[in-house]
């Protein structure tokens, strides 16, 4: 403040020595204010840290500070000033970047001069504010942790003191915030009987920094306001706080941990007492899944000392099963889930299930595993699972050889079944149909159809009659090489079971094979007996499967063969060209499928002709153009007669259909070209066109076959397919086999009908 007794000159000389002054303080600085607070003036060093976007001299003084601290600058700042008195505010000034904490104080100049009515010293706060604010944070930190943990947490200053005390502390031990405050902890929630020990180990800690406490957790005993006890587990951390000693304690009240652990201990002796009684298994492992217990009365069933099994890997313990299930489960319930698996033991099933066994803090510490016997469900299930497949089988008509192995494998389903073998008789002797898990030991006993008397006698007393007849190596009779060879693939009794038709004559064997010698049990005859009549089924079915097939095949070569009665086809035509189309299918390896639809398409391919009027199909001179346009029809006319019927598939029509089509695009009744000539069209084309030549008709004499094979070659690329041509010829060089109409109307296993892929044509016959 100036001396009021200086003269104008002296006052302003005196401005400026403080204005020189704050220009070398580098957090200070000073600000002249005008009558109206407007800044008169203002020291370099600041106003290189106010904001440059507009001149400072000039300003009000409130447009310096930032818009959120206006406020704190007293709206009466004028008139203090006036009356002479000082002003204090702290404000965030406007400045490069950040703003800036400030200290501003004001000060009147007394007697005002011209342009200098107040000062503002200007001081730097930001570390202090920064401080501040950071101490603040830390303080709503604590407190937020203080009021949402679990644990109590108490602090104690050197005198033993509460300072601090968060609402689970309140809960934990009854007393609020208020009433522990400044009160000593010893008296509050430490037992009198361990007071004079706290006060010693604050007193030890204090003179010689020793402590028997702190950072470990300890377990002690607390008091409760209403006078009970409870057990706490304790942590304690001493601190120093600006010079000051500190204590601030963690406690977690253990009380229904020890109620859990207590019950728990309660109820493992109870289950250890149960499981000992339980007629399953049961084990627990580590985390290593090494067994740490095990027990039950399945341990004497099986014969295992539970002593010798602790310490194993679980996947060691009882022997077989497959260890990725074994070890899946395991490591399933060690990740929180459940796992479950089969494994067989000693000719036994058990079901497995696995879950995770927990400490007192629900932490996974290994697996629990029960085991429960399901031999008999397992069995069950497996025997009426093979049963309906092997329905399936025989009412869809899958072929006899996959129907009986199905059965056979049923079979080898049953308690202690090895092996299972189905024979048919056929004039006393005995063939196999099927056999499952068979050694080849035995198997070459049974190559083509054997003597039942050669084999063992056990065999014939089967086929005589009897329900059940045993052969073991404790048998009377003298030792065959069949009997031999049963002793030395370790199988020591063969049960042999009668399979008789519906007239109760003996069409077959049902021989199972065990490792023991002992009789068969009357649940498993039950069995068998049910397997014989599903074997007397199968057989039935598939005996009129093949009448039924043979049946449809002569009448399709009946249909054929009359057709060449009314044509001017010579005889066998139909035959022939059957033939040849089979021999060319299987050296192109069509499949069977393909081969059956090109057979009966090769009966048929003519059947259209039964609609051509006699005056032009038996013609003898060539015909005319409206009459080859009524010819050309018949391959049209018999698809239209066949289409409709069911046993014949697309690819045995489409021989009916396209068989006089040209590789050109020439023929008829499409002028299909190429390979978008069905395949089976061109094969039987091929055969058509050789047999046409080959063979004698009233308008001309049999080619040579040499001269009909150059022939074929002149057609192909023009008439015929020229690969097939090249086939054929190719085929016809290695000498033709001898013909036999049997082996044509053999039929094929029964299998659906199959569109062959499209392709060849087909070459013109002579009246075609």
């Amino acid at each position: 403040m100036t001396d009021p007794t200086l003269s104008q000159d002296a006052a302003h000389a005196v401005a400026l020595g403080i204005l020189t002054h704050f220009q070398r303080q580098a957090d200070q600085g000073l600000i002249v204010l005008d009558e109206r607070l407007h800044v008169a003036d203002v020291t370099e060093s600041l106003e290189a840290r106010l904001d440059p976007a507009a001149e400072v001299r000039g300003q009000p003084l409130l447009h310096l500070i930032h818009p959120d601290d206006q406020a704190a600058v007293p709206d009466d700042l004028l008139v203090r000033l006036h009356s002479g008195q000082d002003a204090h505010a702290e404000v965030r000034l406007n400045t490069r970047g950040v703003a800036v904490w400030c200290e501003l104080d004001f000060l009147p100049v007394t007697p005002p001069q011209p342009g200098m009515w107040a000062l503002a010293i200007v001081r730097d706060i930001t570390p202090r504010k920064t401080a501040e604010q950071h101490a603040r944070t830390l303080e709503a930190r604590r407190d937020a942790l203080m009021d949402v943990a679990m644990d109590a947490i108490v602090s104690i200053d050197r005198h033993g003191r509460v300072v601090a005390w968060n609402p689970a502390a309140t809960t934990m031990f009854g007393y609020t915030l208020k009433e522990v405050l400044g009160q000593q902890l010893s008296a509050l929630i430490i037992r009198p009987a361990d007071r004079d020990a706290h006060q010693r180990g604050m007193a030890r800690h204090q003179q010689t920094g020793e402590t028997r406490v702190a950072g470990r957790r300890v377990q002690v005993t607390a008091l409760h306001k209403s006078g009970h006890t409870l057990q706490v587990e304790l942590m304690m951390k001493p601190v120093q706080i600006d010079g000051q000693q500190y204590y601030t304690a963690f406690i977690h009240d253990l009380t229904d941990q020890l109620e859990a652990q207590r019950r728990l201990r309660e109820q493992a002796l109870h289950l250890n007492m149960m499981q000992e009684q339980l007629p399953t298994l049961s084990w627990t492992t580590d985390p290593d899944l090494n067994v740490r217990m095990v027990s039950g009365q399945t341990l004497q069933r099986l014969r295992l000392d539970p002593r010798a099994l602790v310490g194993r890997h679980v996947t060691a313990l009882l022997g077989g099963g497959r260890e990725e299930d074994i070890v899946g489960a395991h490591l399933s319930a060690l990740a929180g889930q459940r796992g479950r698996y089969m494994q067989r033991v000693q000719e036994r099933v058990f079901e497995i299930h696995v879950s995770p066994l927990h400490d007192t803090f629900d932490r996974v510490v290994g697996t629990v595993a029960l085991a429960h016997d399901v031999t008999d469900g397992h069995r069950e299930q497996l025997l009426e699972a093979a049963r309906a497949q092997v329905l399936r089988s025989i009412a869809v008509g899958a072929p006899l050889p996959d129907t009986l192995r199905l059965l056979a494998g049923l079979l080898t389903q049953l308690p202690g079944v090895i092996a299972a073998q189905l024979l048919t008789v056929h004039a006393g002797r005995l063939r196999t149909e099927a056999s499952v898990g068979l050694p080849g030991d035995l198997l070459v006993h049974f190559t083509g159809d054997v003597d039942p008397q050669a084999l063992h006698p056990a065999w014939a007393e089967a086929l005589a009659g009897q329900d059940a007849s045993v052969a073991t190596l404790e048998h009377p009779s003298a030792w065959t090489p069949w009997r031999v060879a049963l002793a030395g693939c370790g199988l020591r009794a063969c049960w042999l079971f009668r399979v008789a038709d519906r007239q109760g004559e003996t069409q077959g064997l049902v021989a199972l094979y065990r490792a023991l010698p002992d009789a068969p049990s009357g649940r498993l005859g039950d069995t068998v007996t049910q397997a014989g009549q599903l074997m007397t089924v199968a057989l039935e079915q598939d005996h009129h499967l093949q009448t039924i097939l043979t049946t449809r095949e002569e009448t399709l070569r009946t249909l054929g063969v009359a057709l060449e009665f009314r044509d001017d086809e010579t005889e066998g035509h139909t035959d022939r060209v059957v033939r040849l189309s089979l021999e060319l299918a299987r050296r192109l390896g069509l499949s069977e499928a393909q081969q059956d639809d090109l057979r009966r398409g090769a009966y048929l391919h003519d059947l259209g002709k039964i609609a051509i009027p006699d005056q032009i199909l038996l013609k003898p001179g060539p015909l005319s153009a409206d009459e080859w346009a009524v010819m050309r029809q018949h391959p049209v006319t018999g698809y239209e007669m066949l289409r409709h019927t069911p046993a014949l598939g697309q690819a045995c029509l489409e021989v009916v259909l396209h068989h006089h089509e040209h590789w050109n695009g020439g023929g008829y009744p499409h002028g299909l070209k190429g390979e978008a000539i069905p395949l089976l069209a061109r094969v039987f084309a091929v055969v058509d066109a050789f047999d046409a030549l080959t063979s004698a008709r009233p308008y001309k004499q049999p080619w040579p076959e040499d001269r009909a094979l150059e022939e074929l070659r002149v057609m192909a690329g023009r008439v015929l397919d020229p690969t097939l041509v090249e086939v054929f010829v190719a085929l016809r060089a290695e000498g033709p086999p001898p013909e036999s109409a049997t082996d044509l109307l053999a039929p094929a296993p029964p299998q659906a009908a199959s569109d062959g892929p499209t392709g060849a044509d087909e070459p013109a016959g002579p009246r075609s």
